[in-house]
């Protein structure tokens, strides 16, 4: 919900700041649906996301390279990779991918940093809903019946691709180490990897 609030807030400034840039899009029953389909579906994509990157591909890199910022950056890489065949990036230009590779970055931070994927699993579910909710383009991956539709001339602006990866994230990093009093950012970072103990035990006849 944090997220959404303030992917919301951001949105709606940049409505009433250039309202040109956008038309209303709004029709309730297609509306409707669309919050129905997108609550019970949205979860289950980014959930999928989550445990494949920063859940068994992070484990398996940590556990091949034995350090944690070898899987942190190989995950990055791989998810923003993964977005290269979308729309935005033939519209944008090979740029945005500082942006997914740079989402990838942050929501590896917070699984290693909070020692699990609850925060990953709730900030990109969150981006993706209230997205799709909010607004939409013709020349996004995900088009749906949203609020508003976004038909300005798209462009590969600082504020669009770097303002989120270089101030936001940063921001919320800091934000949620104070809320969760995250400490020992160096070990959780770039810390080594142990595997962990197992012990041989003789059957007994």
């Amino acid at each position: 919900m944090f997220w959404g609030i303030i992917t919301s807030g951001m949105i709606l400034v940049d409505y009433f700041i250039s309202p040109e840039s956008y038309v209303w899009n709004f029709e309730l029953n297609r509306f409707l649906i669309l919050v129905l389909v997108a609550v019970l579906l949205i979860p289950i994509q980014t959930s999928l996301e989550e445990y494949i990157f920063r859940g068994y591909l992070m484990q398996g890199f940590g556990m091949l390279a034995k350090n944690r910022w070898f899987p942190l950056l190989m995950t990055s890489v791989i998810f923003g990779g993964m977005h290269v065949f979308n729309p935005e990036v033939g519209k944008l230009g090979y740029g945005v991918m500082v942006y997914y590779i740079g989402t990838g970055l942050f929501l590896g931070i917070l699984t290693l940093m909070d020692d699990g994927m609850e925060l990953a699993l709730g900030f990109h579910a969150a981006n993706n809903l209230f997205g799709a909710l909010l607004v939409s383009a013709d020349w996004t991956v995900l088009q749906t019946h949203s609020v508003l539709k976004d038909v300005s001339e798209p462009g590969q602006g600082f504020g669009d691709i770097f303002i989120p990866v270089f101030v936001v994230f940063p921001i919320l990093l800091i934000i949620f180490a104070k809320v969760y009093k995250w400490t020992n950012w160096k070990e959780k970072l770039f810390g080594t990897i142990v595997a962990p103990v197992t012990e041989n035990y003789k059957v007994l006849d």
